[in-house]
């Protein structure tokens, strides 16, 4: 064998002894390959709901820009007013406590003030904008007594009305008398920010005793102790409000149910002494409707 021969052979058994190791050291028989690496994917982070989801905000921006609020709410004065000849010269009152029906006293008018006389929907604009889904009433007290509120359409205009024909005007409001940090001696101060913010916006004069407020003298959220006070010296002839509390006793235990067969059982009174200003914003009606609400929504 010649020298060329033997080199030949040499570098095949070389290359032979490579290829073995190569296929134990790229594929050893005993070991598995490693585990892929997981990824945990990054927490989503929940949009905090603001004022577009807030469940006010269209019965707010009703009560703000609708024409068609400021249209219901003057109709309603209208009706009150076309209704006062009837309501003075007919026998009666429109208040359920006063059972002689005032025979002999002069006239008087009974006003609930909140929606009804006084336009608060700036105060719950702040509330849908600060993003306070529940009623806070330090903030609402903070409102009071800025005595910014305006006046409901056509409310002053139908209290001219009653003046001039010497009904007395009295305000019965579940505002409510309480003490202030910086005041702590004054019990109510809500009783003259209420009384100054009518007397701007032309409701007045306002007397202080035509003025009633929850908590004041002790009265409590039930209006009808506050009626009674009024049908000691006058013949309440009309009354006014957006709640059935402004007109007659409710509670919350009184369902949708109850309260439409309390309605119709004072017929004749909605027909010609009581009248309601609308208010989409709040109040009884929705307050006795079970949780879910959604659960009340009729689809037929």
């Amino acid at each position: 064998m010649n020298m060329r021969s033997i080199r030949v052979l040499l570098l095949a058994a070389t290359a032979v002894a490579l290829s073995g190791c190569a296929i134990h050291i790229a594929a050893p028989a005993d070991k598995a390959p490693p585990p892929a690496a997981i990824t945990t994917p990054a927490p989503v982070a929940t949009p905090k709901p603001g004022p577009e989801d807030d469940p006010r905000l269209l019965a707010t921006l009703y009560m703000q820009q609708a024409e068609e609020l400021r249209r219901l709410s003057k109709q309603a004065y209208a009706l009150a007013t076309s209704r006062l000849p009837a309501a003075l010269k007919q026998p009666g009152s429109s208040a359920l406590e006063q059972t002689d029906g005032g025979t002999g006293k002069p006239p008087a008018a009974i006003f609930d003030v909140d929606e009804t006389v006084l336009d608060n929907s700036p105060q719950q604009a702040r509330a849908i904008l600060s993003g306070t889904r529940h009623f806070d009433l330090s903030r609402w007290d903070q409102w009071v007594g800025e005595r910014a509120a305006s006046p409901m359409p056509g409310a002053v205009d139908f209290v001219k009305e009653l003046r001039r024909n010497k009904v007395r005007v009295v305000f019965i409001t579940n505002r409510e008398c309480r003490p202030r940090p910086v005041n702590p001696g004054d019990p109510c101060p809500q009783h003259a920010d209420t009384l100054a913010n009518l007397n701007a916006v032309g409701l007045g004069p306002v007397a202080p005793e035509d003025l009633l407020l929850k908590g004041q003298n002790g009265w409590p959220s039930d209006k009808a102790p506050r009626r009674q006070e009024v049908i000691r010296t006058h013949r309440i002839v009309m009354s006014l409000g957006d709640q059935f509390s402004d007109m007659m006793t409710v509670t919350r235990q009184d369902d949708s149910a109850a309260r439409a067969r309390i309605a119709a059982e004072h017929e004749d009174l909605w027909n010609s002494r009581w009248i309601i200003i609308p208010n989409p914003t709040y109040g009884q009606w929705v307050d006795v409707l079970p949780e879910p609400i959604s659960g009340s929504l009729r689809t037929k």
